[in-house]
């Protein structure tokens, strides 16, 4: 459990594909609705979809299988947006938005390319201190 014997979940988010993320958020906020918290560490192609204007963006490289469904939902409205469960996630409370320093150092992304619900910059040596108080630790 995590410091105060609430469910703690970490993710290490590494893959940019629409379909990985917005599972990732359905499952984060499943566990804020039932209490837990959940850190989230965005690197490489993750990282990308918390530069703004790119968090719902969906393009001709997208390696879902699924990238046409997703389009024809988002567009009647049927499944919200990742942003929007981002969004959610912060309402529901103790959700941690990380993005890798590292990565943003490799892809030249500063801190202000990031969307406003970035919380904290940080490397793997911080994201470690996090997990290693986790009940579930996720690489996506």
């Amino acid at each position: 459990m995590g410091r105060d014997d609430t469910f703690r979940a970490c993710f290490f988010m590494h893959s940019g594909a629409y379909d990985r993320i917005h599972e990732a958020f359905a499952l984060a906020n499943v566990i804020l609705a039932r209490g837990g918290e959940v850190y989230m560490l965005f690197t490489y192609g993750a990282l990308k979809r918390l530069v703004r204007g790119k968090t719902d963006m969906i393009d001709e490289c997208e390696p879902t299988p699924f990238k046409e469904e997703f389009q024809r939902h988002l567009e009647k409205g049927s499944i919200e947006t990742i942003l929007e469960m981002l969004r959610m996630g912060k309402r529901l409370g103790r959700l941690k938005i990380l993005a890798c320093s590292g990565a943003m150092g490799l892809l030249n992304i500063s801190k202000d390319d990031l969307i406003e619900e970035v919380d904290k910059v940080t490397g793997l040596v911080g994201f470690m201190d996090i997990v290693k108080d986790a009940n579930l630790t996720l690489y996506i």
